[in-house]
């Protein structure tokens, strides 16, 4: 079984329902604020997160990208990893250890897609302690509440180690049957979509083996799970 993510750009409506899940999923901290000049929420680190492109080819426009860890086939974070904290399973997903963890920080710096992130004390904190529900101002830095994830998991989301998306991989059961990414299983248009490589009937992994769903940055040459389709 290789897992693979197609996120289709077009389907793509913004509502960040994705973000959502993640963020109940993993137990990360989450606020709803965000700054009029910026296309990402202000926020502590995500997992996952949408942002949105401005465009202008005779008609204005707006399309929204996905983006998360792409899970590379050639990973620069494992090469540097001083304690063997960043690994891949037999399926191809890269994870962190977060007992082996250290938060030195080099996987950060040598990830090019900036999908790893490391908490910090006084970004938890302050998200932390304020309140839920908080009208949205520009001088508003952070409205967030904790949450903790439904089912622990040797994953989830700590404040002592580097933090990254899983592909939910603590939803697989060992059993070698594809499972459901919690983000997959609330999209409301079908924008992101999950499927098996090693499987020849999957209408997702088709996408990639025809070339319609395409890599972000295929001239880094790091390969990856996550395709695209539109962008």
């Amino acid at each position: 079984m290789r897992p693979v993510f197609v996120i289709d750009v077009n389907k793509c409506v913004g509502c960040r329902a994705c973000v959502a899940a993640c963020i109940i999923e993993h137990g990360q901290v989450f606020t709803a604020a965000r700054p009029s000049n910026r296309g990402k929420p202000q926020t502590v680190k995500l997992r996952t997160w949408v942002e949105w492109r401005e465009e202008n080819n005779g008609k204005p426009s707006r399309k929204f990208v996905s983006s998360l860890c792409y899970h590379c086939e050639d990973t620069p974070c494992q090469r540097v990893c001083p304690t063997g904290a960043t690994y891949k399973t037999p399926e191809g997903v890269v994870l962190v250890d977060k007992d082996l963890c250290i938060g030195c920080g080099y996987c950060i710096i040598a990830c090019p897609y900036g999908s790893r992130y490391r908490p910090e004390p006084h970004e938890w904190h302050e998200a932390e302690n304020k309140p839920l529900v908080k009208e949205v101002e520009p001088t508003t830095q952070y409205g967030g509440v904790l949450f903790k994830p439904p089912v622990p998991n040797k994953w989830a989301f700590r404040t002592d180690a580097v933090d990254k998306c899983t592909f939910c991989y603590h939803r697989y059961k060992g059993d070698g049957k594809l499972w459901t990414p919690a983000c997959v299983e609330v999209c409301p248009t079908g924008s992101r979509t999950f499927g098996d490589l090693d499987n020849p009937n999957d209408p997702v992994a088709d996408l990639v083996r025809r070339g319609v769903a395409k890599l972000a940055r295929p001239d880094l040459k790091t390969g990856g799970r996550v395709y695209y389709v539109g962008l």
